[in-house]
């Protein structure tokens, strides 16, 4: 019986230019000039919703791992994970993004 998905993504950091309009500032009244934002791509947000969706239906818990983080790549080798977005449910293992039917086979 599975008690738990796991979901491994990759989170990209992006420089995007600093707005005026925003209601982030520095103390020193001066509003920097770039700022830093999470990206993860689109296959990686599609995979993490149908893992969740899932979840929510079968009461399941949803672990996700970042492979940009340290303890994400640690937990990735030891899963011998090479490429995002991958689903771990027991013994199977879904690589890009499944189908809810899929999923709902091997639960």
């Amino acid at each position: 019986m599975t008690k738990s998905i796991i979901v491994f993504i990759k989170v990209k950091w992006a420089v995007k230019p600093f707005s005026s309009d925003s209601h982030v500032w520095i103390w020193g009244g001066w509003a920097p000039e770039h700022k830093f934002e999470k990206i993860i791509s689109k296959d990686d947000a599609s995979a993490l919703k149908i893992a969740r969706e899932i979840a929510q239906e079968c009461g399941l818990k949803v672990k996700v791992y970042d492979l940009a983080s340290f303890r994400g790549w640690i937990f990735a080798q030891i899963k011998k994970v090479k490429a995002t977005p991958t689903i771990v449910m027991n013994d199977h293992r879904f690589e890009g993004v499944p189908s809810k039917d899929d999923l709902l086979a091997v639960h």
